[in-house]
């Protein structure tokens, strides 16, 4: 037996493997311990990325060691690209509207509730609830040009009005009333829950 050491935000998480099992397989037993989508994260051993592709035995990394230490790191601090277009939320997310919404865990069930728009979803498994939390860029459309979408946008920069509740392009947002509350529309979110709870 050998113990995998996984440190992850400053915890570490063991994981007993025999010395013949693929790093693969140890690396999804970990996320699976600690509820975590293996794509949002990458997995470090003396320095070098592990391959998970390699399907590789513990014995080749290291067959002399009764552990080894492995650092697991986010492959960002804020959103993750997915797919094209497609990013992670960085909040909990309606699947249905995308607005802000409230979680609940109970015997591995997850329910989303109190968005917005009063939807409320009941006994979503994980995978369900990882799949819900992303946000197509391509959909989020100027409302004044409507030509120009956030993920095309120049940086992927975007804004959004408080007033009018419109989503800008930065080309449109010369041209929209200055006398408007005008923010980045990745700040949205925090912006509109400040409010809600003055």
């Amino acid at each position: 037996m050998i113990n995998v050491i996984f440190t992850f935000k400053g915890i570490n998480t063991i994981i007993q493997s025999n010395k013949e099992d693929k790093i693969q397989d140890i690396c999804n037993k970990f996320v699976n311990k600690i509820g975590i989508d293996i794509n949002l994260i990458y997995f470090l051993y003396n320095g070098m990325q592990i391959d998970l592709g390699l399907n590789q035995k513990i014995n080749i990394i290291d067959k002399n060691k009764d552990e080894i230490n492995i650092l697991v790191y986010e492959k960002s601090e804020s959103s993750i690209i997915i797919d094209e277009g497609k990013i992670k939320s960085k909040e909990i997310i309606c699947p249905n509207c995308k607005e802000n919404c409230k979680i609940k865990i109970n015997d591995y069930k997850i329910k989303l509730y109190d968005c917005k728009n009063k939807h409320e979803i009941n006994n979503i498994l994980l995978e369900e609830y990882n799949n819900g939390q992303n946000i197509n860029e391509l959909d989020i459309i100027c409302n004044i040009c409507n030509k120009i979408n956030k993920f095309k946008s120049y940086n992927r920069q975007f804004y959004i009005c408080l007033i009018c509740n419109k989503n800008i392009c930065p080309l449109c947002k010369s041209i929209h009333d200055i006398n408007h509350k005008i923010i980045d529309y990745d700040r949205k979110n925090y912006i509109c829950k400040a409010h809600s709870e003055v």
